[in-house]
């Protein structure tokens, strides 16, 4: 028994190991550039950083302005700030938070089906599943505030199923899923309506008393409460509330609420919201490059089968339990399952980012799964292929991990902006121009708040000029941050503006700029022009 134990533990740690190195390595680099929302929440965290306010200058926000018009989750971000400040500012910095966190739920997804099934080796081969996992692997190595929710609901989840022995560990549970609210949106109308339907029958069934519920909803509505405010001063409408700590912030602009179901219900967006989940999540059709690679999809297209087998096998055991102890954390499971779902029914038309709360227990069913038709199978045969599928785990793990730094390195690049971000930290460090022009056509769409953000991430804007209470940016003084930087669109013609100037073109627009400019600098996509 206790070798047994030794071989657990040192399966458990190198799993463990091997998912955070391949998590850290090249960090900073692969994929190379950065997305515009994980720009968005890195300027917020330099600025927080720096000021204890998000880039606008608003105190210690409960929710970004981000874009106005949509705004941004802040639990990312507030963690990126001690990174940021003990290594400086920089890509590394602001993903590492995201690939811990994404290390540490894979050991927390073995604690989680050890405790739900009791079976250690069920609970290594899910972690392994987990580690090798491409949904889990990609959105570990980018910082999208989003995808900070299945982590933080993981955490909460495997607290809440040591709360039914551990008092602490419920209340614990409880920060946690109050800490949701502030990682994505989603999870004001997922995650209480997950902990009312399980603290219900856990109250019926007497796994909880009366009096630990009430401690319960008391610790997670004070967590959660500045962000529930938010929404109620967006709600109706009402000013912006400022405390010494914090700041719950009204943004007049917000469309959000347009993608949500029951705001604007019709039964034909729940067909498509419906459809959009299925192909999505279940039959694992193509998303966009940065959240799958087509070939091997969020969960491995082989593991479908396997995940439908676990959930009907759990379902079944949860009938057939006679444990309330036991079935409670089965129907935990199955609820965790049901809010993904809930989530892909009303949310519009939801790609894996957006319903990404569903895929840690599909993992789970999935090692279920491939169990429940080892065990079938030796007891019809006689023989394990516990072996074959471990290998064949192996051989789609290497062909994934292969996949990412070849074809999806290059695949990524457009929607990492690598090209526009380097053509940017070329034109703006010339010394002989007072003003930047810059396109705000994108690889993959025509935005100006995107061209604009990205170029303060590429030349590390202060907030202060951003602010324009500085002229003074990375040791030099230009002009004001709306006389430097211009965003344009490919139909604007010359400038008019008789300060020394320069272009940044998509090379595709060239022929639309008027005649007469040196080319300073192009790579595949973008011109310098001056």
């Amino acid at each position: 028994m206790k070798n047994k134990l030794l071989s657990t533990k040192t399966l458990f740690f190198i799993i463990l190991i091997f998912a955070t190195v391949a998590r850290l390595v090249f960090l900073g680099g692969l994929p190379a550039g950065i997305n515009q929302d994980e720009a968005m929440g890195a300027m917020d965290a330099y600025a927080l950083s720096m000021y204890g306010t998000d880039r606008f200058g608003m105190h210690m926000p409960v929710h970004f302005t981000a874009w106005g018009e949509s705004q941004m989750s802040v639990l990312l971000a507030y963690f990126m700030v001690p990174f940021i400040k003990i290594f400086g500012f920089s890509t590394f910095a602001i993903r590492l938070p995201m690939a811990i966190i994404s290390s540490v739920s894979i050991a927390v997804i073995f604690f989680i089906t050890k405790g739900i099934f009791n079976d250690s080796r069920l609970a290594l081969f899910t972690m392994f599943i987990t580690a090798i996992n491409p949904w889990q692997f990609i959105q570990s190595r980018w910082a999208i505030d989003c995808n900070m929710f299945p982590h933080i609901f993981l955490i909460g989840f495997l607290l809440l199923l040591y709360g039914l022995k551990k008092r602490w560990a419920l209340y614990l549970s409880m920060l946690f899923f109050g800490l949701t609210f502030y990682s994505y949106g989603i999870a004001v109308y997922t995650v209480p309506v997950f902990l009312f339907v399980f603290a219900l029958y856990c109250l019926i069934k007497k796994q909880l008393e009366l009096r630990d519920i009430i401690i319960s909803i008391l610790i997670f509505t004070v967590v959660a409460l500045p962000e529930i405010l938010v929404m109620v001063v967006n709600m109706f409408h009402l000013h912006s509330i400022e405390t010494p700590l914090f700041t719950i912030p009204c943004f007049p602009e917000s469309v959000r609420s347009n993608d949500i179901l029951f705001l604007n219900f019709s039964f034909a967006q729940l067909g498509k919201n419906a459809l959009s989940m299925l192909m999505h999540v279940f039959i694992q059709t193509p998303d966009y490059i940065f959240n799958t690679i087509p070939f091997f999809g969020p969960l491995y297209h082989v593991s479908i089968p396997f995940m439908i087998i676990g959930i009907i096998m759990t379902t079944f055991h949860f009938f057939r339990e006679s444990q309330i102890e036991i079935k409670a954390k089965y129907l935990a499971l199955l609820g965790f399952l049901l809010s993904g779902i809930w989530v892909g029914l009303i949310t519009y038309e939801v790609n894996v980012n957006r319903v990404n709360i569903i895929f840690y227990p599909l993992i789970i069913f999935t090692g279920v799964g491939i169990f429940e038709t080892v065990e079938f199978i030796k007891k019809q045969t006689g023989k394990s292929l516990a072996l074959a599928f471990t290998l064949l785990y192996m051989a789609l793990g290497c062909a994934f991990f292969i996949s990412y730094g070849t074809y999806y390195k290059e695949s990524i690049k457009p929607w990492f902006s690598v090209n526009f971000l380097d053509a940017v930290s070329v034109a703006d460090s010339m010394d002989d121009i007072d003003a930047l022009y810059i396109t705000s056509s994108m690889e993959t769409q025509t935005n100006a708040k995107m061209a604009e953000i990205l170029t303060e991430y590429a030349l590390k804007m202060d907030s202060k000029y951003f602010q324009e209470e500085t002229n003074s940016l990375n040791g030099r003084t230009l002009l004001p941050y709306s006389e430097r930087y211009h965003f344009v669109d490919r139909e604007t013609k010359k400038t008019t503006s008789r300060k020394p100037f320069a272009y940044i073109t998509k090379k595709s627009e060239n022929s639309t700029v008027t005649e007469g400019y040196e080319v300073i600098y192009e790579n595949e996509t973008y011109a310098v022009l001056k």
